[in-house]
């Protein structure tokens, strides 16, 4: 009953928060959610990104658990189809004494910088069109 209570006061106060925030002419809302092209492209590319590096994450979970017998295991061998052009792509642009052991790490810094880059880039297209863009 009380978290219900807080709940609805923070959704409140989330409205309020936006209904000022347009209300002072600092951002304009449009019903369109995804109005702006350059928007959509950098969020599904962030998208993109994101569901890589899951990817990424869970097929060293699951390499890690089965051991050996990974190269055994079907879900493992699912998610190195969906990983590997991230790791063939790694490959090409890494120097050659870098051992194919630690390309994982490697596929995986790259993924999270550029999920850093696509954050700043999506912060940078709403901050240029003035558009009310609230969460990640």
């Amino acid at each position: 009953m009380i978290a219900a209570g807080i709940l609805r006061i923070e959704d409140y106060s989330r409205k309020l928060y936006r209904r000022e925030m347009l209300k002072s002419g600092l951002v304009h809302f449009n019903i369109d959610t995804m109005s702006s092209p350059e928007l959509f492209i950098v969020s599904a590319l962030k998208a993109l990104v994101e569901i890589a590096a899951m990817a990424l994450l869970a097929q060293g979970l699951i390499g890690l658990l089965s051991g050996k017998a990974k190269e055994n295991n079907f879900v493992y061998r699912l998610f190195q189809v969906v990983t590997g052009p991230i790791y063939k792509f790694v490959r090409l642009i890494s120097p050659k004494f870098i051992a194919d052991q630690h390309m994982g790490l490697a596929c995986f810094f790259l993924l999270f910088w550029t999920w850093v880059a696509l954050i700043y880039a999506k912060s940078y297209v709403c901050h240029a069109q003035n558009l009310a863009c609230f969460g990640s």
